[in-house]
């Protein structure tokens, strides 16, 4: 770690690794939904922090990718919250995209601050 804005960003990552990881507990429940808010901002400024970084150089791609992830999951908790029809359809989208972006920042932590980060965890 090279200055104390990386590991400022590095514990943002973490912040939000952590939230993402409640609601695996939760049976990603889409009524917590409001929790991710501001999260996405977050993970987008502590990417800039790591503009410059070459190794891993997917690293801006996994960023983004849960940046991407948690801005879909927001919009399928609104159309949860708007559309009975299709609140099954919005559900499995937000624990997908809940997913997708856990799994990013997982990889992006593993580059970052591998002693931190937990193990991948093993599927059944």
């Amino acid at each position: 770690m090279s200055s104390d804005a990386e590991a400022g960003a590095i514990a943002g990552l973490h912040d939000v690794f952590n939230l993402l990881r409640t609601f695996e507990d939760d049976g990603l429940t889409i009524r917590r939904a409001g929790a991710l808010e501001g999260a996405a901002e977050k993970v987008t400024a502590a990417s800039l922090e790591f503009i410059d970084v070459t190794e891993p150089e997917d690293l801006q791609r996994q960023l983004q990718a849960a940046v991407k992830a948690l801005q879909i999951a927001e919009k399928s908790a609104r159309a949860h919250r708007r559309n009975p029809l299709t609140r099954p359809i919005s559900h499995a989208r937000f624990a997908l995209n809940v997913g997708i972006a856990q799994g990013g920042l997982h990889l992006a932590l593993a580059a970052l601050d591998p002693e931190n980060t937990p193990p991948v965890p093993e599927s059944d």
